[in-house]
C-alpha cells in the first residue's frame, strides 16, 4: 500500500503554455514567405471573382430569399482587393527601394 505522505512522482504541468513559461519549449526563428504580399492578394481576387461567379448563377434563388445582397459582398471583396493589391506594390516598391524596412506595418 502507498504511504499517504509520499508525493507523487510528478505534478508537473505538460500543456504546452506551461511548458512554455518554463523555458522547455523554444519557438523556431520562422521568417515570412513572401514580403510582397502580392501573391497572396491575387489569390483573394481571384477568389471574389470566382465567388462573384458562384452567386450570379444562383442569384434568381438569393432574390427570392432575400439574399441578393451577398451579390454586392463579392463585388466589394473583388474592389478592395484591388486596393489592397496596389497598396501590396507600393510598400514591395518602396522596400526594393530601401524606403521602408520589410518588418515595418
Amino acid at each position: 500500500m502507498a504511504d499517504p505522505e509520499e508525493a507523487p512522482a510528478s505534478k508537473k504541468r505538460n500543456d504546452p503554455t506551461s511548458q512554455l513559461a518554463r523555458g522547455e519549449l523554444v519557438h523556431a526563428e520562422v521568417k515570412p514567405l513572401d514580403l510582397s504580399g502580392i501573391p497572396s492578394v491575387i489569390v483573394g481576387i481571384v477568389a471574389w471573382a470566382v465567388a462573384f461567379v458562384i452567386v450570379l448563377i444562383f442569384r434568381d434563388r438569393l432574390r427570392e430569399s432575400g439574399d441578393e445582397w451577398w451579390l454586392w459582398v463579392t463585388v466589394a471583396g473583388f474592389g478592395l482587393g484591388w486596393i489592397g493589391l496596389a497598396y501590396c506594390r507600393h510598400r514591395w516598391t518602396a522596400i526594393q527601394a530601401g524606403h521602408r524596412p520589410a518588418t515595418e506595418d
